[in-house]
């Protein structure tokens, strides 16, 4: 059974447990949460943008990445990709990453809504993980493999992987 160890960046402790039983349940994988918090470090911060860089974020945690695991962090800060304004997550080198700040209702100036976030978060999670586990993107919206360029994009896909997408894993 592959090893997933998740660390953030806050104390997101509720969310942080059901992202980690939603993963164990999606793709099967030994899940740890780590109790220690990590700090996301100034110089992934690209100062023009006010964002941070996502791949520096990764990069930084790959020297965290014990070799036999994979890694997931989420973050509360803005990030982005290159070629990208923002991205909600990326993976790569058996990191992932999830920013939960554009997750969030009351970025988009709505009242604060814990269910909306933590659903969005497990969406985003799986679909980093699943990149992680070598899934594409997928042409199916409802899919979690699908790729979210705005947040509507996230609230309408599920958790869970399409069925064409669960048979490339086996």
């Amino acid at each position: 059974m592959r090893k997933l160890r998740i660390i953030k960046s806050t104390p997101l402790e509720r969310i942080t447990y059901v992202v980690a039983e939603r993963l164990k349940e999606v793709y099967g994988l030994d899940v740890v949460v780590d109790e220690k918090t990590f700090s996301v470090t100034p110089q992934s911060f690209n100062a023009l943008r006010r964002q941070h860089n996502a791949v520096s974020i990764a990069e930084i945690l790959s020297k965290m990445k014990k070799h036999d695991e994979l890694l997931l962090a989420l973050v509360d800060v803005d990030v982005y990709a290159p070629g990208l304004n923002y991205c909600f997550g990326i993976a790569l080198k058996g990191v992932a990453v999830v920013s939960t700040y554009r997750l969030d209702p009351r970025f988009y100036d709505l009242p604060y809504d814990e269910s909306l976030y933590r659903d969005r978060t497990v969406k985003e999670a799986c679909h980093e993980v699943g990149h992680l586990l070598g899934l594409q993107h997928c042409s199916d919206p409802k899919c979690v493999m699908h790729f979210s360029n705005w947040i509507y994009d996230t609230d309408v896909k599920g958790y869970m992987p399409c069925a064409r997408c669960t048979s490339k894993l086996r």
